[in-house]
Order: C-alpha cells, then sequence, then structure tokens
C-alpha cells in the first residue's frame, strides 16, 4: 500500500504435511489429502460455497508419470467430489516447462498469476487424450487453453510434492479480490490514495520493461557496496559495533550453566 506497488494476487494459506511411514522415497503417501483438502476448506470459508465450487481451479503438481497421474488425480477428484465440486479445472505447468528442481512450485505460481493477468487457464495441450487410469469424474483436464474471467476465479490451489513425501498445497487469490479485501481493510481513502501512487509505478514498469525491449537500458552493477569489513567496527571487552546500528551487539553474557558448574 505504501509502496504502490503492482498487486499481482495475495497468499491465502499454505499448508504443509509429510507423508509419515512410505513405501519409497518418491512413493505417493497421504499427507497429501490432509494438505489439499486444509486448502480446499479455507477456500471454502473464504470464498463461499459457489466461490469454492464455481470460482477456483487447480494448478497440479502433474509430472504426468504412470504413478502421479494415478495417484495426484485420485487425491484431486476425492476431495473435489468431497467439497461438491463437479468439473473442476485442473492445469499444470509442468506440460510445458518439465520439472524444474528446486522453483517447481515458482513455476506453478507464476503460471497462476500470469493466468490472472492474461485471462486463460493453460490447457494441457501437449496431450492428446486423458490416460485411462487417471480419476476425472469430478475434474475438468482441459487440452486447450480455458478463457476465463478473472474477477469470476477468485481462487487457485497450487498443489505441490517433494521427495520424501513432502507436501504443500497452497490457495491463491486474484488481484482483483485481494485489491476488494485491501480497500475494505484500510478504508476507501488510504485504497485510493494507493491507487494514485500505483499509477507512478505502473508508468515506471512499463517505460523499464520498453527500455529492456529497446536494449538501451543499462545493467545496474552493484557488487561491494555496503560490505563491511573488521576495520569498519569498534570492537572493545564489552561489545562490538556495527555502522548504521544504534545499539552494539554486547558480549557481556551471563554463565547459563551457572547452576552446573
Amino acid at each position: 500500500m505504501e509502496l504502490g506497488a503492482e498487486v499481482l494476487g495475495a497468499v491465502a494459506d499454505v499448508f504443509v504435511n509429510a507423508d509419515g511411514y512410505k513405501k519409497s522415497i518418491p512413493g505417493p503417501g497421504i499427507g497429501n489429502y490432509l494438505t489439499m483438502g486444509k486448502a480446499l476448506a479455507v477456500a471454502r470459508s473464504l470464498l463461499g460455497e459457489q466461490g469454492l465450487r464455481q470460482g477456483t481451479y487447480v494448478q497440479a503438481h502433474g509430472t504426468g508419470t504412470p504413478q502421479n497421474r494415478v495417484t495426484e488425480s485420485h487425491i484431486l477428484n476425492e476431495l473435489a467430489k468431497l467439497f461438491g465440486i463437479k468439473d473442476w479445472p485442473v492445469s499444470a505447468v509442468k506440460a510445458y516447462v518439465g520439472h524444474s528442481m528446486a522453483p517447481a512450485g515458482g513455476d506453478q505460481l507464476a503460471s497462476v498469476l500470469g493466468a490472472w493477468q492474461h485471462g486463460f487457464i493453460p490447457g494441457i495441450t501437449t496431450i492428446d487424450h486423458i490416460a485411462d487410469d487417471v480419476h476425472a469424474s469430478h475434474l475438468r483436464l482441459p487440452m486447450q487453453h480455458v478463457p476465463f474471467d478473472p474477477q469470476a476465479v477468485p481462487g487457485a490451489i497450487i498443489n505441490s510434492k517433494g521427495f520424501g513425501g513432502n507436501n504443500a498445497s497452497g490457495l491463491f487469490l486474484a488481484p482483483q479480490f485481494t485489491a476488494g479485501m485491501l480497500a475494505k481493510r484500510w478504508g476507501k481513502a488510504a485504497f485510493a490514495d494507493y491507487q494514485r501512487r500505483n499509477e507512478a509505478v505502473r508508468d515506471a514498469r512499463i517505460e523499464y520493461d520498453a527500455a529492456m525491449c529497446r536494449e538501451t537500458l543499462a545493467p545496474i552493477y552493484q557488487f561491494g557496496e555496503g560490505v563491511l569489513e573488521g576495520e569498519d567496527l569498534s570492537i572493545s571487552a564489552e561489545g562490538i559495533r556495527l555502522p548504521g546500528f544504534g545499539l552494539p551487539v554486547s558480549l557481556d553474557l551471563a554463565n547459563p550453566y551457572g547452576d552446573m558448574v
């Protein structure tokens, strides 16, 4: 609000569970049922029954392997059925970029934010049919892009899995819905001030992007700036003082084991 930064969305909540006992390191476990169930429950409490059923979709972990397509589709399908969702759209960015390592969840988030920016859910266009062993009685697995009104789809759930049985499912909110929440929290006057600041930020962003495309933008090189060296410190027996910090780091420490020595 104070910076006038562009609102791309919001993180409503993220749930993490480990599987516990497993057949193997990459083998599926029950933890993902818990995380997806909690994500759907918080979406229902935030968006209402209708908002959950008609205004959300899921960005699946979606590796497309014979094991993942069966186990993850069962999780999504069973929970969609439980929450009364009849035709839940499923997208999977790995269909386009494969399985990156550490930033795989970031790939999913970028896809979700881009869908709200451009008004379509990316279809799974790299296949020509849905495998027979995929559970899909309550899911929609589009093989073409699905246009939608971002204001009518305020929520997206990202589902991520990790080796060792770590599962995470998060509810993310559309920028339009987030803007409404901010206006309600801070009031119309404060939100109007934010919008005025945001105009300048938006103009600067557009100009920056255009300069990058024109290849006229010089790189910002700040390597080594602001780095402190030992001679910058004021060191005494009582403490160490760092430039820019009001209080020193005290070296007058009590014996934490006084009752034992």
